[in-house]
């Protein structure tokens, strides 16, 4: 098996599992994209691929920023990797993402209002 047929077979699987709890869900998809630790290693550039991200060094920070805006069009990063990991990690990355499309000061009214 080639690995894009494993791949597909992992979506496959991965979205008859999802049917399950959401009927129908299948047919509102646009696009499926699968990836494997080696799409991370051509991605992000890590060596031996990674599954969690790229590696953070706490004195150099600026080396591993990732911006969420990307060089596609509409097409944003968000979650753990853009400025550091874990759940923290995420919660920021999010707010990073969000602040783009809505700007910082509003997104903090919002976030304090609640």
């Amino acid at each position: 098996m080639n690995i894009r047929d494993f791949k597909q077979a992992k979506a496959e699987k991965l979205l008859a599992e999802v049917e399950k709890r959401f009927p129908g869900i299948r047919d509102k998809i646009q696009s499926l994209h699968v990836s494997t630790p080696l799409s991370y290693r051509d991605y992000i550039g890590t060596s031996d691929g990674s599954m969690y991200g790229i590696a953070k060094d706490y004195n150099n920070p600026m080396m591993s920023l990732l911006s969420p805006r990307t060089q596609i069009p509409n097409l944003f990063l968000t979650g753990q990797n853009l400025n550091m990991h874990g759940m923290l990690g995420v919660t920021v990355g999010a707010i990073m993402t969000c602040s783009r499309f809505l700007g910082l000061k509003y997104l903090m009214q919002q976030i304090n209002k609640h």
